[in-house]
Protein backbone atom coordinates (compact mmCIF):
# COMPACT_ATOMS: atom_id res chain seq x y z
CA UNK A 1 0.00 0.00 0.00
CA UNK A 2 2.88 2.39 1.06
CA UNK A 3 4.08 1.53 -2.92
CA UNK A 4 1.45 2.44 -4.07
CA UNK A 5 1.08 5.93 -2.59
CA UNK A 6 4.79 6.73 -3.32
CA UNK A 7 4.34 5.95 -6.99
CA UNK A 8 1.23 7.76 -7.03
CA UNK A 9 2.95 11.00 -5.75
CA UNK A 10 6.11 10.34 -7.85
CA UNK A 11 3.47 10.53 -10.74
CA UNK A 12 1.66 13.57 -9.34
CA UNK A 13 5.17 14.93 -8.88
CA UNK A 14 6.04 14.71 -12.54
CA UNK A 15 2.71 15.89 -14.00
CA UNK A 16 2.69 18.81 -11.94
CA UNK A 17 6.25 19.82 -13.38
CA UNK A 18 4.96 19.04 -17.01
CA UNK A 19 1.91 21.27 -16.09
CA UNK A 20 4.66 24.01 -15.02
CA UNK A 21 6.45 23.94 -17.65
CA UNK A 22 3.63 24.06 -20.65
CA UNK A 23 2.07 27.09 -18.10
CA UNK A 24 5.42 28.94 -18.53
CA UNK A 25 6.18 28.10 -22.39
CA UNK A 26 2.23 29.53 -22.76
CA UNK A 27 2.90 32.49 -20.50
CA UNK A 28 6.41 33.26 -22.66
CA UNK A 29 4.31 33.05 -26.22
CA UNK A 30 1.33 35.60 -24.67
CA UNK A 31 3.99 37.62 -23.59
CA UNK A 32 5.67 37.50 -26.70
CA UNK A 33 2.65 38.10 -28.57
CA UNK A 34 1.15 41.18 -26.74
CA UNK A 35 4.52 42.05 -26.92
CA UNK A 36 4.43 42.03 -30.81
CA UNK A 37 0.40 43.84 -30.53
CA UNK A 38 2.28 46.25 -28.59
CA UNK A 39 5.04 47.19 -31.08
CA UNK A 40 2.86 46.78 -34.59
CA UNK A 41 0.20 49.34 -32.47
CA UNK A 42 2.84 51.74 -31.57
CA UNK A 43 4.31 51.75 -35.35
CA UNK A 44 0.54 52.42 -36.08
CA UNK A 45 0.08 54.95 -34.09
CA UNK A 46 3.20 56.70 -35.28
CA UNK A 47 2.30 55.98 -38.79
CA UNK A 48 -0.81 57.74 -37.69
CA UNK A 49 0.57 60.82 -36.12
CA UNK A 50 2.86 61.55 -39.15
CA UNK A 51 0.49 61.09 -41.54
CA UNK A 52 -2.08 63.86 -39.24
CA UNK A 53 1.50 65.84 -39.28
CA UNK A 54 1.10 65.88 -42.86
CA UNK A 55 -2.53 66.61 -43.51
CA UNK A 56 -1.89 69.75 -40.82
CA UNK A 57 0.18 71.02 -42.92
CA UNK A 58 -1.23 70.52 -46.04
CA UNK A 59 -4.31 72.46 -43.99
CA UNK A 60 -1.64 75.06 -43.07
CA UNK A 61 -0.31 75.65 -47.20
CA UNK A 62 -4.02 75.71 -48.57
CA UNK A 63 -4.78 78.21 -45.82
CA UNK A 64 -1.44 79.76 -47.00
CA UNK A 65 -2.45 79.87 -50.74
CA UNK A 66 -6.08 81.16 -49.87
CA UNK A 67 -4.32 84.58 -48.74
CA UNK A 68 -2.33 84.56 -51.45
CA UNK A 69 -5.23 84.53 -53.65
CA UNK A 70 -6.94 87.09 -51.65
CA UNK A 71 -4.05 89.59 -51.74
CA UNK A 72 -3.14 89.06 -55.34
CA UNK A 73 -7.17 89.10 -56.77
CA UNK A 74 -6.90 92.82 -57.25
CA UNK A 75 -6.05 94.81 -60.08
CA UNK A 76 -4.52 97.88 -59.01
CA UNK A 77 -1.06 96.01 -57.72
CA UNK A 78 0.75 95.15 -54.78
CA UNK A 79 2.16 97.31 -52.29
CA UNK A 80 4.75 97.20 -49.58
CA UNK A 81 2.28 96.00 -47.12
CA UNK A 82 0.65 93.51 -48.94
CA UNK A 83 4.32 92.19 -50.38
CA UNK A 84 5.47 91.70 -46.78
CA UNK A 85 2.29 89.45 -46.23
CA UNK A 86 2.78 87.43 -49.52
CA UNK A 87 6.65 86.64 -48.66
CA UNK A 88 5.28 85.67 -45.14
CA UNK A 89 2.59 83.13 -46.82
CA UNK A 90 5.21 81.91 -49.09
CA UNK A 91 7.51 81.30 -46.33
CA UNK A 92 5.05 79.28 -44.57
CA UNK A 93 3.91 77.10 -47.76
CA UNK A 94 7.74 76.26 -48.58
CA UNK A 95 8.32 75.43 -45.43
CA UNK A 96 5.49 72.79 -44.54
CA UNK A 97 6.18 71.25 -48.06
CA UNK A 98 10.01 70.83 -46.92
CA UNK A 99 8.47 69.21 -43.49
CA UNK A 100 5.84 67.29 -45.51
CA UNK A 101 8.58 66.32 -48.18
CA UNK A 102 10.74 64.88 -45.06
CA UNK A 103 7.90 62.83 -43.11
CA UNK A 104 6.29 61.50 -46.52
CA UNK A 105 9.86 60.27 -47.23
CA UNK A 106 10.14 58.97 -43.88
CA UNK A 107 7.11 56.90 -43.85
CA UNK A 108 7.84 55.44 -47.19
CA UNK A 109 10.93 53.90 -45.91
CA UNK A 110 9.43 52.36 -42.48
CA UNK A 111 6.05 50.95 -44.63
CA UNK A 112 8.77 49.67 -47.21
CA UNK A 113 9.73 47.29 -44.66
CA UNK A 114 6.20 46.65 -42.37
CA UNK A 115 3.85 44.00 -42.99
CA UNK A 116 0.66 43.14 -42.33
CA UNK A 117 -2.15 46.29 -41.87
CA UNK A 118 1.15 48.09 -43.97
CA UNK A 119 -0.92 48.36 -47.20
CA UNK A 120 -3.68 50.26 -45.97
CA UNK A 121 -0.92 52.99 -44.78
CA UNK A 122 0.76 52.61 -48.41
CA UNK A 123 -1.76 53.39 -49.58
CA UNK A 124 -2.22 56.64 -47.32
CA UNK A 125 1.01 57.78 -48.02
CA UNK A 126 0.42 57.08 -51.67
CA UNK A 127 -2.42 60.00 -51.74
CA UNK A 128 -0.32 62.20 -49.00
CA UNK A 129 2.69 62.09 -51.77
CA UNK A 130 -0.13 63.21 -54.90
CA UNK A 131 -1.23 65.60 -52.73
CA UNK A 132 2.61 67.22 -51.92
CA UNK A 133 3.16 67.00 -55.78
CA UNK A 134 0.10 69.46 -56.31
CA UNK A 135 1.09 71.55 -52.92
CA UNK A 136 4.55 72.21 -55.42
CA UNK A 137 3.15 72.89 -58.25
CA UNK A 138 0.44 75.24 -57.01
CA UNK A 139 3.62 77.14 -55.33
CA UNK A 140 5.52 77.18 -58.58
CA UNK A 141 2.34 78.76 -60.13
CA UNK A 142 1.76 81.00 -57.57
CA UNK A 143 4.71 82.51 -57.65
CA UNK A 144 4.87 82.57 -61.51
CA UNK A 145 1.72 84.42 -61.60
CA UNK A 146 2.86 86.48 -59.39
CA UNK A 147 6.15 87.68 -60.83
CA UNK A 148 4.05 87.91 -63.97
CA UNK A 149 2.00 90.34 -62.44
CA UNK A 150 5.36 92.08 -60.77
CA UNK A 151 5.96 92.50 -64.28
CA UNK A 152 2.84 93.92 -65.38
CA UNK A 153 3.22 96.22 -62.49
CA UNK A 154 6.60 97.17 -63.66
CA UNK A 155 5.06 98.00 -67.00
CA UNK A 156 2.21 100.05 -65.91
CA UNK A 157 4.42 102.19 -63.59
CA UNK A 158 6.28 102.66 -66.92
CA UNK A 159 3.85 103.58 -68.51
CA UNK A 160 1.75 106.09 -66.16
CA UNK A 161 5.49 107.68 -65.38
CA UNK A 162 5.12 107.92 -69.39
CA UNK A 163 2.00 109.49 -69.24
CA UNK A 164 2.73 111.54 -66.10
CA UNK A 165 5.51 113.18 -68.09
CA UNK A 166 4.13 113.53 -71.39
CA UNK A 167 1.22 115.12 -68.93
CA UNK A 168 3.36 117.60 -67.51
CA UNK A 169 5.22 118.61 -71.08
CA UNK A 170 1.15 119.51 -71.79
CA UNK A 171 0.53 121.15 -69.07
CA UNK A 172 3.84 123.31 -69.42
CA UNK A 173 2.55 123.75 -72.97
CA UNK A 174 -0.86 124.64 -72.10
CA UNK A 175 0.68 127.28 -69.16
CA UNK A 176 3.03 128.26 -72.24
CA UNK A 177 0.34 129.03 -74.39
CA UNK A 178 -2.24 130.45 -72.00
CA UNK A 179 0.54 132.96 -70.68
CA UNK A 180 0.94 133.62 -74.27
CA UNK A 181 -2.98 134.47 -74.96
CA UNK A 182 -2.92 136.25 -71.90
CA UNK A 183 -0.11 138.25 -73.35
CA UNK A 184 -1.61 138.48 -76.79
CA UNK A 185 -5.08 139.37 -75.11
CA UNK A 186 -3.34 141.91 -72.86
CA UNK A 187 -1.79 143.42 -75.99
CA UNK A 188 -5.27 143.24 -77.80
CA UNK A 189 -7.02 145.38 -75.52
CA UNK A 190 -3.99 147.82 -74.52
CA UNK A 191 -4.22 151.16 -76.20
CA UNK A 192 -2.85 154.34 -75.79
CA UNK A 193 -3.95 158.29 -75.56
CA UNK A 194 -2.13 161.25 -75.81
CA UNK A 195 -4.02 164.88 -75.02
CA UNK A 196 -2.33 168.20 -75.95
CA UNK A 197 -1.94 171.29 -77.81
CA UNK A 198 -0.50 172.09 -80.78
CA UNK A 199 2.98 172.74 -80.21
CA UNK A 200 3.30 170.24 -77.87
CA UNK A 201 2.22 167.43 -80.33
CA UNK A 202 4.35 169.07 -82.54
CA UNK A 203 7.49 168.73 -80.04
CA UNK A 204 6.76 165.46 -79.26
CA UNK A 205 6.56 164.46 -83.33
CA UNK A 206 3.17 162.84 -82.53
CA UNK A 207 1.96 163.91 -85.67
CA UNK A 208 -0.66 161.29 -86.93
CA UNK A 209 0.78 159.68 -89.76
CA UNK A 210 3.86 158.30 -87.67
CA UNK A 211 1.16 156.77 -85.39
CA UNK A 212 1.17 153.91 -87.41
CA UNK A 213 5.28 153.20 -86.72
CA UNK A 214 6.76 150.38 -84.48
CA UNK A 215 9.30 152.75 -83.08
CA UNK A 216 7.14 155.92 -81.52
CA UNK A 217 7.73 156.45 -78.18
CA UNK A 218 4.36 155.17 -76.07
CA UNK A 219 6.07 157.09 -72.94
CA UNK A 220 4.52 159.80 -73.99
CA UNK A 221 1.27 158.62 -73.91
CA UNK A 222 -1.49 156.91 -71.19
CA UNK A 223 -1.49 153.26 -71.43
CA UNK A 224 -5.29 151.79 -70.74
CA UNK A 225 -7.31 148.93 -71.40
CA UNK A 226 -9.99 149.41 -73.28
CA UNK A 227 -12.12 147.06 -71.98
CA UNK A 228 -12.19 149.32 -69.04
CA UNK A 229 -12.25 153.09 -70.05
CA UNK A 230 -15.40 154.23 -71.86
CA UNK A 231 -14.42 158.54 -70.94
CA UNK A 232 -12.01 160.11 -71.00
CA UNK A 233 -11.31 163.90 -69.57
CA UNK A 234 -9.90 165.74 -72.34
CA UNK A 235 -9.87 168.96 -69.07
CA UNK A 236 -10.20 171.58 -72.41
CA UNK A 237 -13.29 173.18 -73.93
CA UNK A 238 -12.16 172.80 -77.35
CA UNK A 239 -10.86 169.40 -79.17
CA UNK A 240 -9.71 167.75 -81.97
CA UNK A 241 -9.19 164.26 -82.23
CA UNK A 242 -6.43 163.76 -84.29
CA UNK A 243 -6.11 160.09 -85.03
CA UNK A 244 -8.85 157.77 -87.00
CA UNK A 245 -11.47 156.78 -85.56
CA UNK A 246 -14.77 155.93 -86.94
CA UNK A 247 -17.45 159.21 -85.66
CA UNK A 248 -20.14 156.80 -84.75
CA UNK A 249 -18.26 155.00 -82.44
CA UNK A 250 -17.47 157.44 -80.08
CA UNK A 251 -18.78 161.34 -79.28
CA UNK A 252 -16.98 164.73 -77.46
CA UNK A 253 -19.45 166.74 -75.42
CA UNK A 254 -19.75 168.89 -72.31
CA UNK A 255 -18.79 167.61 -69.00
CA UNK A 256 -21.31 169.01 -67.43
CA UNK A 257 -24.10 171.98 -67.66
CA UNK A 258 -21.72 173.73 -65.39
CA UNK A 259 -18.58 172.62 -66.87
CA UNK A 260 -17.18 173.16 -70.41
CA UNK A 261 -14.31 171.29 -70.72
CA UNK A 262 -15.26 168.30 -72.45
CA UNK A 263 -15.50 164.53 -72.98
CA UNK A 264 -14.61 162.02 -75.41
CA UNK A 265 -16.96 158.96 -74.80
CA UNK A 266 -16.51 155.72 -76.17
CA UNK A 267 -19.92 154.34 -77.49
CA UNK A 268 -18.32 151.08 -79.49
CA UNK A 269 -14.85 150.61 -78.00
CA UNK A 270 -14.10 147.42 -80.66
CA UNK A 271 -14.97 150.44 -83.94
CA UNK A 272 -13.73 152.92 -82.15
CA UNK A 273 -9.82 151.22 -81.90
CA UNK A 274 -10.64 148.97 -84.93
CA UNK A 275 -7.97 151.83 -87.28
CA UNK A 276 -5.46 152.23 -84.64
CA UNK A 277 -4.96 151.49 -80.68
CA UNK A 278 -3.50 155.06 -80.25
CA UNK A 279 -5.43 158.39 -79.50
CA UNK A 280 -4.24 161.74 -79.75
CA UNK A 281 -6.62 164.76 -79.24
CA UNK A 282 -5.52 168.24 -79.92
CA UNK A 283 -7.07 170.53 -77.22
CA UNK A 284 -6.67 174.82 -76.66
Amino acid sequence: MKKVLLCGACVALVMSSCNQKEIDRLTYQRDSIQQEKNLVEEEMNNYLEMIQEVQSNFSTIKSAELGIIEETAGAEGVNSDTKAKLQKDFQTITEAIRANREKIASLDSALSKAQGNAAYFRGLVSGLQRDLKASEANLKEMKAKLDAKDVQIASLDSAVSNLNRLQDSINQVNAQQFAAMQQQDAELNTAYYFIGNKSTIKEKGLRAKLLTSANINTSYFTKIDIREVSEIDLGSPKAIVLTSHPINSYTIQKKSADDKNLVLKITNFSAFWSNTHKLIVQVK
